[in-house]
């Protein structure tokens, strides 16, 4: 069962009152409005992540797990689209992108046993650059230095099928022809 949101829950127990008999038999825990668990042990990314399904993991907090630095992000970066509500949580800073090309690029991957809804490779490069005003050069510098060295790692033709989903991707080409490859 692990994580859920509440219509999932109600969905399997049936009624508010079975979720909250649940709740103190101790057989479901409630992780913040709107998300139970059935262990209580998941980590804050992965509750928040199930809080904001249509959310990415993106920038300093995909780095941080990419290992590309180890600056430990105070909030978490999360991508959603440009129509989505504004996230009302100090944890979390929002970026906003074309619903569109929100999913591009888009993985779960496992991070020392944290589930996590973010991007591949090559579309983080692809956020980095598009981002590069937004972040704090020293960060970029850090980040761009790491991509280098895991070029090996980077698929350029991804990178080129991505770009044709974006504007200005002439730019974004550039910057990374320049500074990653």
């Amino acid at each position: 069962m692990a994580l859920m949101g509440y219509k999932t829950c109600l969905e399997q127990l049936g009624s508010p009152y079975q979720i909250d008999k649940a709740i103190a038999d101790g057989r479901l825990f409630k992780m913040v409005p709107g998300v139970y668990s059935d262990s209580g042990s998941e980590s804050e990314i992965e509750v928040l992540q199930c809080r904001y399904p249509e959310s990415v993991v993106t920038l300093g907090t995909a780095y941080y797990y990419y290992d590309l630095t180890d600056v430990v992000p105070e909030t978490y970066d999360f991508l959603t689209a440009r129509n989505a509500r504004r996230i009302q949580d100090e944890r979390i800073r929002q970026y906003y992108i074309p619903a569109e090309m929100l999913k591009v690029g888009m993985v779960v991957r496992t991070f020392n046993g944290e589930h996590i809804r973010t991007y591949d490779l090559e579309r983080l490069v692809i956020e980095t650059a598009r981002m590069k005003c937004s972040l704090p050069p020293d960060l970029y510098k850090e980040v761009i230095l790491a991509f280098r060295k895991r070029s090996d790692d980077i698929v350029p033709s991804k990178i080129v099928e991505y770009l044709d989903r974006f504007p200005k991707r002439d730019r974004i080409e550039r910057i990374i022809d320049e500074e990653v490859f």
